[in-house]
């Protein structure tokens, strides 16, 4: 890794974003929040009109119909300009529901060979977990503007899937983007035409709503490209074409975490619930699980999401395995599973009156102040050297954290929270 590249990816680590996750690894709840979302944007269109920009019906439009096509494709903006739109979609869904993201269908997994189409958009109707209300399920179909009806699929059997999964690992083969657009438009193409009806036509794609789902899953499979391949071959011509009707240029759309988002590698991502999760009897020691499917790599990191700010200073060491380490805080041992140390620097105690120091999640619109340096943030550590010793087991790694207070007395877990992990790898 170059030095310019490490410190983009440190540049990029210390954004606060968010993670996009499978549609089949959505929790009731967060599924519950999409189909809210959607619901809200619905209603926009029909008590707004097609023509109010917040609403479904309009950014649906601007794929296809009603004219201008702005959609890219049969060319090398496929997909930047794709990248740009389902980003803006998603703003869309986050206006309607808060810190809700667009989930990823993957239809190249085993479940999509298997079934086809997955149940969540599949069921016609849905109990909504906030009211207990029985209703028509968003995710199912949405009402076009252009037929004037509600979306309609007619699927292929699902054993097809098995030969765009191919086409999809030939297109991850390419070693330069002018191959790989290309070659990743074709089985993208393929689907749209598996699932029929609405989806099989540019013009009314994009009212479907497992479009967005589809893009996003697509979009994901540019950015596994990108991982192993980076950007140095994209044509100057498409970093400066404009992703119009936005205002994102080419060049900004290379970068996910530019717009806030990330995927990671497959499903390894895990939420860190410090409540639930399992403790030794000092209650110093962090343990979980995280996927991870063994792949040649270089480098290797654990990102850690949404760490909280602490008051006081701690150290985390942080091991694979179990963490069976008897040589203590300050000198743990690499053939324990150490792998790297995490160092919290306390904010101190608040100097402020009452409320002073308390982190607000939303500033208001136009509020030109900084965020609060109390916010949550992201940030990795090296795991390359301690990755390569463990022997993975059932594709998880076990990550465990020890924290310790500045004397190096083991400190309760409590005392440092995050949001999430997740195992990156380079080639």
């Amino acid at each position: 890794m170059s030095g310019a590249e490490s410190s983009a990816l440190i540049r990029s680590a210390n954004r606060n974003v968010r993670v996009r996750k499978s549609l089949y690894r959505l929790t009731d709840s967060e599924l519950n929040d999409l189909r809210n979302a959607f619901e809200g944007l619905y209603a926009v269109s029909a008590d707004g009109g097609n023509n109010d920009e917040r609403g479904y019906q309009w950014i649906a439009g601007v794929h296809g119909l009603p004219i201008p096509f702005y959609c890219q494709h049969g060319n090398l903006n496929f997909p930047t300009w794709h990248r740009a739109y389902i980003y803006e979609f998603e703003l869309r869904l986050q206006d309607q529901v808060a810190g809700v993201m667009l989930p990823y269908w993957d239809w190249t997994s085993a479940e999509a060979i298997a079934s086809g189409l997955p149940k969540a958009v599949t069921d016609q109707t849905y109990v909504d977990l906030k009211t207990g209300e029985s209703k028509p399920n968003p995710l199912y179909a949405a009402f076009s503007q252009v037929t004037g009806t509600m979306t309609q699929r007619s699927p292929s059997p699902s054993s097809a899937l098995e030969q765009l999964k191919l086409q999809v690992e030939l297109a991850l083969r390419q070693k330069t983007y002018d191959r790989f657009s290309p070659a990743l438009e074709n089985p993208h193409g393929g689907l749209h035409v598996w699932v029929g009806g609405d989806m099989a036509s540019v013009p009314t794609a994009a009212y479907d709503p497992i479009f967005w789902m589809h893009h996003c899953n697509v979009d994901r499979q540019w950015f596994e490209w990108q991982r192993q391949n980076g950007d140095s071959t994209v044509p100057q011509a498409q970093l400066d074409f404009v992703c119009a009707p936005f205002t994102y240029t080419g060049e900004q759309t290379l970068d996910t975490k530019f717009f806030g988002y990330t995927y990671v590698d497959a499903e390894a991502f895990v939420e860190i619930n410090q409540e639930t999760m399992p403790r030794t009897d000092t209650g110093n020691e962090l343990s979980f699980q995280i996927p991870f499917h063994t792949t040649p790599f270089k480098h290797a990191f654990l990102e850690l999401q949404g760490v909280a700010k602490t008051e006081d200073s701690y150290k985390v060491n942080i091991y694979l395995g179990d963490g069976s380490d008897s040589s203590g805080a300050d000198s743990p041992d690499p053939s324990a599973g150490f792998a790297s140390t995490l160092y919290l620097f306390g904010h101190g105690q608040c100097a402020g009156g009452k409320g002073h120091c308390q982190y607000a999640n939303h500033q208001q619109p136009f509020d030109r102040r900084p965020e609060s340096h109390l916010k949550p943030y992201n940030t990795y550590v090296d795991i390359t050297e301690a990755l390569k010793r463990y022997k993975v087991e059932d594709d998880k790694v076990r990550v465990t954290l020890k924290v310790y207070d500045c004397d190096a007395n083991a400190t309760h877990t409590r005392e440092v929270k995050m949001r999430g992990a997740s195992i990156v790898t380079h080639e």
